[in-house]
């Protein structure tokens, strides 16, 4: 491999917080700021002067078309067709030992203009945008900007983020959270601003957290992780969380909610080729006027792994409400900061998501296939099915949601760089047809997606 030319990194002064009246005589050179030398990338990180800095980034690129996708009726004109691209360049400086500085900045919008890059807002009524002040989301932001003190308090199991941060409190490796993920809804501003600690006490890891959301509420949660087993390829893995979201903007875009309670636990289990996972979560509290919170949420499922090929079934249950609050209760799960992707049209955060016409009261059922085509697992091709159902139907209306299959084809055409293909097709229902922004209009013809990624992250 031919080595990387020497650079210069200039511009992330501002980043490592170097003044430019230091004394640079009475202070060893830095590889940043005056007096410092050219320095070597390699691997993403930078070393002199005893400080290091890892840079880090991705640039994405989507193609994307739409058809049905507000009222699943071909006879009226409903298409989306459209390029989106999202940037991220940012540095993690570790200052010295036990403090540590990240900042990213991040475009996003679509190829061409500095417009929107998400149809899916068209599903609901879009309560959040962290577009930057009296500008478009298409604009460049800062994305993250944390301060982590290791070792704070001369604790050596304690660590403190304070800033804005990147949260995702997922059961699962490589899945997002049905709760709490910081990248929902595919906005701008993949983060959130607040302050998390961090504390181990041999197998279990505690983790308090305070955030400012982007409806302006806040968010107060205790999570608790517990490896209790492992031995070998087998593993037990339980998490627990107890949050308080106060000021919470509900689905309608002007109510907020007094408190509501969050109290969830699930677990994954790993036996050799089978892992198993659920997780529940119980919500109460005050929506205001006499209303309170009595929803809940479930999630569990099966995968079993071999070298090139998974087979897996997931069942997702969200509690619904008809009764609006005549009975004193809202027991409709809320869950708007939730990350899942599983499927393209119905549940994708940045393709599409159906699901937001909805308010909790949606149960899943789903199989999945994944299968590799080459030794070197380069090649992946995934089949999804799912069939979606309401827990409470309108009156007069069915409890068919729709049902939904997806496609998709993932090349790693380097270790940083992926390739993927996908397309989803989704069968309208009853129940959808009984909210969809058509009214009337709404039919119940094929509503379908297909898109092409390009990802390089580094």
């Amino acid at each position: 491999m031919a080595s990387r030319p020497q650079i210069l990194v200039p511009s992330f002064l501002a980043i490592a917080g170097l003044a430019a009246a230091a004394d640079v005589t009475q202070q060893p050179p830095t590889v940043l700021g005056p007096g410092s030398t050219m320095a070597e990338v390699k691997s993403g990180k930078i070393q002199g002067g005893g400080r290091l800095v890892y840079l880090k980034g991705m640039v994405e690129a989507d193609w994307l078309q739409k058809g049905n996708y507000t009222d699943g009726n071909d006879a009226f004109s409903d298409h989306f067709s459209g390029s989106w691209l999202r940037a991220e360049l940012g540095a993690r400086i570790e200052v010295d030992s036990r403090v540590e500085v990240a900042v990213t900045v991040a475009y996003q919008g679509l190829m061409g203009q500095s417009g929107v890059t998400d149809p899916g807002t068209t599903y609901g009524t879009p309560t959040t945008t962290n577009a930057p002040p009296n500008g478009q989301s298409g604009n460049a932001v800062i994305d993250d900007a944390h301060v982590r003190l290791k070792e704070f308090l001369r604790f050596k199991s304690l660590t403190i983020d304070v800033g804005r941060q990147p949260f995702n409190y997922s059961l699962r490796t490589d899945h997002s959270d049905f709760l709490y993920d910081s990248s929902a809804d595919y906005r701008t501003i993949t983060s959130w601003d607040g302050i998390r600690a961090a504390y181990n006490f041999d197998s279990i890891d505690a983790t308090p957290f305070v955030f400012r959301m982007p409806d302006d509420s806040t968010l107060y949660g205790l999570g608790i992780n517990w490896v209790p087993a492992y031995s070998g390829d087998n593993r037990l893995y339980l998490q627990g969380t107890a949050t308080m979201n106060k000021g919470m903007l509900m689905r309608d875009g002007v109510t907020r909610a007094e408190s509501l309670q969050t109290y969830s636990a699930g677990l994954t289990a790993t036996l050799a080729e089978i892992e198993l996972f659920g997780e529940f979560a119980l919500q109460r509290g005050s929506q205001g006027a006499g209303v309170d919170f009595a929803g809940w949420g479930a999630s569990a499922g099966l995968d079993w792994n071999r070298s090139d090929l998974t087979l897996g079934i997931q069942g997702d249950w969200l509690s619904g409400d008809n009764n609006g609050v005549t009975d004193g209760k809202n027991s409709a799960f809320q869950n708007k900061w939730e990350g899942v992707s599983d499927t393209l049209v119905v549940e994708h955060e940045k393709y599409g998501e159906l699901s937001r016409l909805l308010d909790g009261n949606l149960i899943a059922s789903k199989a999945h296939l994944d299968y590799s085509l080459d030794p070197a697992k380069a090649l992946r091709v995934r089949v999804i099915y799912a069939n979606y159902k309401v827990d409470k139907a309108a009156v007069g209306r069915g409890k068919d949601f729709g049902q939904e299959v997806d496609l998709g084809l993932n090349w790693k055409y380097t270790t940083e760089t992926r390739i993927g293909l996908m397309a989803g097709v989704f069968k309208p229902g009853d129940a959808y047809r009984a909210v969809s922004p058509a009214g009337v209009n709404a039919g119940s013809d094929l509503i379908y997606t297909f898109a092409a990624n390009l990802l390089v992250s580094y």
